[in-house]
């Protein structure tokens, strides 16, 4: 349970810094006349690449459970 936890926190403190940075560059690369168009732009990037890296997660412990 603690690795579980721990790459929780990972993937939550990821993305939090990845958000930052991306409004540091005006959320490249999503060019709009509006920022916060370009904001939703970007968050559903985070939120789509946070959806790969928990599936990849889920889809290893499976496996290793099914050994």
């Amino acid at each position: 349970m603690k690795e579980t936890e721990r790459n929780a926190v990972c993937i939550l403190v990821l993305y939090l810094v990845l958000w930052y940075v991306g409004s540091m560059f005006g959320f490249f690369p999503f060019i709009a006349n509006n920022l916060a168009i370009a904001a939703v732009g970007f968050a559903g990037l985070l939120i789509v690449a946070a959806i790969v890296i928990c599936t990849c997660w889920i889809i290893e412990t499976i496996q290793k459970t099914a050994k």
